[in-house]
């Protein structure tokens, strides 16, 4: 999700139909932040983005399983011979078994796709899709250094750099993030 380039226009962007659409013109439920919403509201985690969409709860079993809830139905098995019924996709790769689809939600923009998406996200999507899209390198030199410090000895930094490497043919992107909380 990313908003349009002309500021006096509030139209948002989405990817959820496989190609760039606004999402007045998407005849699906969906939900979508850009990276600078996803930071302005504080949102790192998908159980912290689901205080922000409407009719998905995230239930964090263990630090590396969450259980999707969309619309009140559950995906939480963590089998290996059971299909998820949420499908979890970064940049159009499935990260849908449940072991493996934490992620961090920094440098990306987020779509939350409700209701049943078999034909866009493949057989796992019968309650919905969570599109997560990193961001891509552009021609613009740019980097962004973020640290912080809190309680039981929380750390946290991250940053991003994007380098032109032939102008209008090639540029480089790299993004970091490194976090580490104390227990109580």
């Amino acid at each position: 999700a990313q908003p349009a380039a002309d500021p006096m226009r509030d139209e948002i962007i989405v990817y959820t139909q496989k190609r760039e659409q606004s999402v007045q013109d998407v005849p699906i439920a969906v939900t979508a932040y850009s990276e600078e919403q996803l930071k302005r509201l504080g949102v790192q985690q998908f159980d912290e983005l689901a205080d922000y969409v409407p009719g998905l709860e995230v239930q964090e079993q263990s630090p590396n399983n969450p259980g999707f809830v969309i619309r009140g139905i559950t995906s939480d098995s963590g089998a290996a011979n059971i299909e998820p019924r949420v499908s979890v996709f970064q940049d159009g790769v499935s990260v849908s078994r449940s072991r493996g689809s934490f992620v961090e939600l920094f440098d990306a923009s987020v779509e939350v796709a409700k209701g049943p998406q078999s034909t866009l996200f493949g057989r796992s999507a019968l309650i919905g899709a969570i599109n997560i899209i990193q961001n891509k390198p552009t021609y613009e030199l740019g980097a962004e250094l973020r640290a912080g410090y809190g309680n039981y000895d929380h750390q946290l930094v991250d940053g991003f750099i994007n380098v032109p490497l032939v102008q209008d043919v090639a540029a480089f992107r790299g993004a970091i993030r490194y976090k580490k909380r104390d227990g109580y």
